[in-house]
């Protein structure tokens, strides 16, 4: 394994011996850091909000009301912020037990919704209702389309009432795995010495190839450039924008730039930027890889704050400015897959056929 980095990092730095520094660098407090602080915290205020969203729910059902409904929208607002922080790390128990399938695939089908809640009869768990079910689901209930709020307070029969029981209680249930998990167990093994190093099984070569998957397909790709038309052969897809029907969907995109943030600095830990600080890691014009990425998480930052919420009226009305978005965002891209895991020595496992 270290052969293929070395040959990887050749044509970055020939001035310094990287392999042998990554080789050396301790992972200890990176992991530990990473592991109890960032990712565990991260899942613990999700399943704090999720239990939270659950209360909300049944005291909207036990008195259905603007106050109940509205009381109910903003701690589903407060959750989906929240899981904005856990993003980068669908490897282990996330992925195990289904965590973004359950709580959010977007757009949904809402014939099948529909159709779902009209028969009464359905299997959440199948991956034939992955696109019916999760936050963008709960937004369509609870915000309705072209709805009033009295009509949508007025839509929740016992059928529909007892789709949104299941949602939630879904969401609720996945949260508190994946958290119990890390917690009991998972966290020791992610943190333990035998996931040191770099390889594919290792928990920064998981940690590097997840963050970059997400952060590719469901941040650049998800949250902009499929709702944008970039990703859609130049064709706006406003419905595709992860809080179609709540409206703040910039917001979300803000904090989920954050949790990378979050990632990468460690907070006030040892983070990624530790490590590739510890090996002198540099790009391939001999600039600092460390610098850089901080420099572009700027630039992103600063593409997002020119866009106002709702995502939908800024793509019909400052474009532009929304392509800038992914525009930054590709530039992270390249500094995290490209220079970043060859820095550290990391493959990049997963497949992507989209010529980055």
């Amino acid at each position: 394994m270290l052969s293929i980095g070395l040959l990887a990092l050749s044509s970055c730095n020939t001035d310094i011996d990287i392999g042998g520094n990554f080789n050396s660098y301790d992972q200890t407090a990176l992991l530990s850091n990473l592991g109890e602080n960032i990712i565990l915290t991260a899942y613990e205020g999700l399943a704090e909000e999720t239990a939270l969203l659950q209360s909300s729910t049944e005291a909207f059902l036990t008195a259905k009301n603007e106050v109940t409904l509205e009381a109910l929208k903003v701690q589903l607002k407060a959750t989906r912020k929240t899981w904005q922080y856990c993003t980068p790390y669908n490897f282990g128990p996330a992925a195990d037990l289904g965590l973004v399938s359950n709580l959010n695939i977007y757009p949904i089908d809402l014939l099948r919704v529909e159709s779902n809640i009209t028969s009464g009869s359905y299997d959440l768990t199948t991956l034939a209702n992955n696109d019916t079910k999760g936050f963008q689901t709960l937004g369509y209930l609870l915000y309705g389309k072209d709805q009033s709020t009295a009509d949508i307070i007025a839509s929740f029969d016992s059928n529909r009432e007892k789709y949104l029981t299941d949602i939630v209680a879904l969401i609720d249930e996945t949260s508190h795995s994946v958290f119990n998990t890390w917690k009991n167990s998972y966290l020791a093994t992610f943190t333990s010495a035998g996931a040191n190093g770099v390889d594919a099984g290792s928990s920064v070569g998981q940690l590097v190839n997840t963050m970059n998957r997400d952060f590719e397909r469901n941040t650049r790709d998800g949250k902009i450039g499929i709702p944008v038309g970039i990703r859609s052969l130049g064709t706006p897809f406003p419905e595709a924008t992860e809080a179609f029907f709540a409206d703040y969907s910039i917001e979300l995109l803000e904090i989920n730039i954050e949790g990378y943030e979050h990632l990468y600095t460690g907070k006030t830990g040892e983070g990624l930027d530790d490590f590739l600080m510890s090996i002198s890691a540099v790009t391939s014009t001999q600039s600092g890889l460390d610098e850089d990425i901080t420099a572009q998480f700027s630039k992103v930052q600063n593409a997002i704050s020119l866009v106002n919420d709702p995502l939908i009226d800024a793509i019909a009305n400052q474009k532009t400015q929304v392509e800038t978005i992914f525009a930054e965002m590709q530039g992270l891209v390249i500094l995290f897959k490209t220079d970043m895991a060859s820095s550290m020595g990391v493959i990049i496992t997963y497949q992507d056929t989209d010529g980055d």
